[in-house]
């Protein structure tokens, strides 16, 4: 049985798809409180399991250690690493009581599952309004697959992929030219190794441009991919969530004419460095910017393209144009003083913390319908009833949504064909 709990008014994911109406009495398991920002606590057994949280560091059960849904473009991975790329708040408590919970909250969340305290799970919220739903097993003797199941039920269950993307894919950075791919697809076939798909980074593209192939280092794309299905492989090219900021560009100069980036509070684009350089990024909780975004996979669909991987979709970021002015700025203040035991570390963070910094986060806007919003909301209702929400209120979002953006995409451009698409961001 699945049973819903809404606190506030939270911003509507869209993670749920099926109705579950709100429940008035006591939560089954666990007490809550709401001053200031969610927290969920239940006293759990000795002996309890957790499952769940998606694919995370250390082992699949979670109990004892702490986990933080943020998305985060994280390639240094040990035991003491608390997010990854994707954020999915679902878990399961399997002891002397057995439940799923899932917490429907788009921005950070804090699960101490027996970490601080050996006998509590906690679940923190960086907010107070926030869906949240208990699943209890139907089916006692099978409980974990009953409760799985039913969650499956609530989201969506997974689009089926094409039957070769099920097979051996080769990725890397690195192949920077058509001849590259021919050596590793010869080599397999030579060695008699399992090739069904071979990914491409950003190497395939002109000048780092989404949507672009350079017909330079891969001449007549189109009959190589040919070439290649006929021997049973596919080649799988990315797609970054960075457009780079280039007048020379088609793709940017319409998504700036059209207003689909992301934009800073005072309605100025808001721009980051990524792999191009400067960089701004589609809004892809936008719907018509998402949808404007999907239907560009059909420029690269059309040289016979089957799949994609969408990388960089944290969002990850080199840089703010902001940040990196204040950067130098602050640089600028250490300019000829000596630097003593405080002052040095300060100096020697600056640039270590220029990526991904969370200030940056908080620099951009997202359009969405009022009626999404929630509490999150940071304007009134325009025109058109759409309000501006700050980026770091919906950080978990952003890559699962320019994902949709792709697979929607490919249903208006390919109805009823299967195509494979791996995301980084989830």
């Amino acid at each position: 049985m699945i049973s819903k709990f809404t606190f506030g008014r939270p911003f509507n994911t869209e993670a749920a798809v099926i109705s579950v109406k709100a429940s008035d009495g006591v939560l089954p398991f666990g007490k809550t409180v709401t001053e200031g920002s969610f927290t969920w606590n239940y006293k759990s057994g000795a002996k309890d399991c957790v499952f769940g949280l998606g694919e995370t560091m250390r082992g699949i059960n979670k109990r004892g250690f702490e986990f933080i849904s943020w998305n985060t473009d994280q390639p240094v991975q040990d035991e003491n690493v608390r997010s990854l790329y994707g954020s999915h708040n679902f878990i399961i408590i399997y002891g002397k009581e057995t439940f799923g919970a899932f917490f429907d909250f788009p921005g950070k969340v804090t699960f101490d599952l027996a970490f601080t305290k050996k006998d509590l799970i906690s679940v923190k919220a960086e907010g107070k309004d926030i869906d949240v739903y208990f699943i209890t097993p139907e089916d006692r003797k099978n409980a974990l697959a009953d409760i799985v199941s039913q969650f499956r039920k609530l989201t969506g269950r997974s689009y089926i992929p094409p039957r070769w993307g099920f097979g051996f894919s080769m990725s890397r950075w690195g192949y920077k030219c058509r001849e590259d791919i021919e050596k590793v697809w010869k080599k397999y076939r030579e060695l008699g190794i399992p090739l069904d798909s071979i990914c491409m980074d950003i190497d395939y593209m002109t000048l780092y441009e989404d949507f672009t192939v350079d017909g330079k280092k891969f001449p007549d794309f189109a009959s190589f991919n040919r070439e290649l299905k006929a021997d049973g492989v596919r080649l799988v090219p990315i797609i970054d969530a960075g457009v780079k900021k280039c007048t020379d560009y088609d793709i940017y100069n319409e998504m700036i004419r059209c207003r689909y980036e992301c934009k800073k509070k005072d309605g100025s684009s808001f721009i980051a460095g990524v792999w191009p350089g400067d960089s701004v990024f589609p809004d892809y909780l936008n719907p018509e910017a998402r949808r404007w975004f999907g239907l560009k996979y059909k420029l690269i669909t059309d040289y016979g393209v089957e799949g994609f991987w969408n990388d960089m979709n944290e969002p990850a970021t080199f840089y703010s144009t902001d940040g990196l002015k204040e950067t130098f700025d602050k640089i600028e203040c250490y300019k000829g003083k000596e630097l003593d035991v405080n002052t040095f570390f300060e100096f020697t963070a600056l640039g270590r913390d220029i990526a991904n910094n969370p200030k940056d986060y908080a620099r951009f806007y997202h359009k969405v319908p009022a009626q999404t919003a929630g509490n999150l909301a940071d304007t009134e209702p325009d025109g058109d009833g759409n309000v501006l929400v700050r980026h770091d209120k919906v950080h978990n979002l952003f890559g699962c949504n320019m994902t949709r953006g792709a697979h929607e995409g490919f249903s208006e451009n390919n109805p009823g064909k299967r195509m494979l698409i791996y995301s980084r961001s989830s």
